[in-house]
């Protein structure tokens, strides 16, 4: 257990030199790339040898890609151990600073002592004690947690536990990781995200009912075209009846334009990457790429129109990142990812309609869930140390009605199970 006197005696210069050595060491293997490239031989060489000699090379240049990535994760975590002590040890001066001031000092285990002969008769000495108490406590709460980070990061490094992520080059490798894990250098990794699906699609036969229904939902479709009104919703409706299940993409500009919740949760998501950049730029990174994991896109949009279109989706994003200077720039791509169905149980926001009416089409074979997709690529700067909290700084969309004219008013294919007198006009 860490005591309250060897906390006093962090030094936070110590572990940065640290990370620089661990930093330099790394680009003297980073620099062997060629090296490895060029080591097999005579491209001429066949036979038993020759098949030895690459396999012992390809376990050569998969051993160094690891040691690069393991050298990374040990450089990022003392940095970030030293960023962190740097603050404790502020803390750990304002408490003592205050303990001074009211005559009282706090020994090499936390414990706090009253220096003050008549403090006895002052009752708010002893809140005053409490108080410096509780701060202590909550110091030595963060000195444990910096330590079990930093020392989590190494043993993980020395079991061989750090992954290369599949890297191919000494260059990929070399992999800083924010300390939450939510975001590392590298090219993008789009996420694998299993979407749930409450209705089983052609797994119920059609009744009479059924056909009224239909034609009920397609009047409103055919209406809402015929007026312009929620025209990306019309869209996703409209290929649902398709009934061919293939991804569509949706207008992410647009819906961040015309939806304020939208527009907050891609804020939110720029805001995070631009801090997660931030964090990796202090590892001693200055030109690079990102890439991050989704989380659910919050708030809920705004406006019917979106609200129907995409609905609850998937947020992630992935960019460039580079320094020059004081001056940060990112090229950033968020991207949104949903699955275009039904959930049991739930209903329409604006208007109470049960999704059961509309899952009950993909039960029985006439409509298909499908894939969606919107991405939106922007370039942004800012001062080092000052990430910016989103893409615009005007003001956010007042969510009135969205219209469009730039919607089919075509027929709905026909529906495989469907007879050629119940096709869709």
């Amino acid at each position: 257990m860490t005591s309250y006197a060897e906390v006093r005696s962090w030094n936070p210069d110590a572990i940065e030199g640290a990370a620089r050595s661990v930093r330099g060491r790394k680009e003297q293997i980073l620099g062997l790339q060629d090296e490895l490239d060029l080591s097999f031989g005579p491209l001429f060489w066949h036979g038993t040898g020759a098949d030895e000699a690459r396999r012992a090379l390809t376990g050569l240049r998969d051993r160094a890609e690891h040691v690069v990535a393991e050298a990374a994760h040990v450089q990022k975590a003392l940095q970030d151990a030293a960023d962190a002590v740097t603050d404790l040890r502020q803390r750990v001066e304002e408490v003592e600073t205050v303990a001074q001031a009211n005559w009282f000092t706090i020994g090499p285990d936390g414990s706090v002592r009253d220096n003050d002969p008549g403090g006895a008769a002052d009752p708010t000495r002893a809140a005053t004690a409490h108080a410096l108490a509780e701060r202590v406590t909550r110091l030595m709460a963060i000195a444990q947690e910096v330590d079990s980070r930093l020392s989590e990061a190494l043993s993980a490094a020395e079991a061989g536990k750090v992954s290369d992520h599949g890297a191919t080059t000494l260059a990929d490798a070399d992999i800083t990781s924010t300390a939450d894990g939510k975001y590392h250098t590298g090219p993008p990794e789009k996420p694998d995200i299993t979407f749930d699906e409450d209705f089983v699609y052609d797994s119920e036969d059609s009744n009479l009912g059924d056909h009224a229904d239909k034609l009920q939902w397609l009047a409103k479709l055919r209406g809402a075209q015929a007026l312009g009104l929620m025209p990306d919703a019309t869209e996703m409706y409209e290929h649902y009846w398709d009934n061919t299940g293939t991804p569509k993409e949706w207008d992410y500009d647009k819906a961040y334009r015309e939806d304020s919740g939208i527009r907050k949760g891609v804020d939110s998501e720029v805001t995070r990457a631009a801090r997660a950049a931030e964090e990796i730029i202090r590892s001693g990174r200055t030109d690079f790429s990102m890439t991050g994991a989704p989380s659910g896109a919050t708030p809920y949009p705004q406006t019917e129109n979106w609200q129907k279109a995409v609905g609850g989706y998937q947020i992630w994003s992935h960019g460039n990142v580079k320094v020059e200077g004081s001056k940060v720039t990112m090229v950033i791509t968020v991207e949104g990812e949903d699955r275009y169905n039904f959930n049991r149980g739930d209903a329409d926001i604006a208007t109470g309609a049960a999704d059961d009416d509309n899952g009950r089409f993909t039960e029985i074979g006439w409509a298909r869930p499908f894939d969606t997709h919107g991405s939106m690529t922007k370039t942004i700067t800012w001062e080092l140390g000052h990430p910016p909290t989103g893409l615009s700084d005007g003001p956010p969309p007042d969510d009135g009605t969205v219209r469009g004219t730039d919607r089919d008013r075509g027929p709905t294919p026909d529906n495989p199970r469907e007879p050629e007198r119940n096709r869709a006009r």
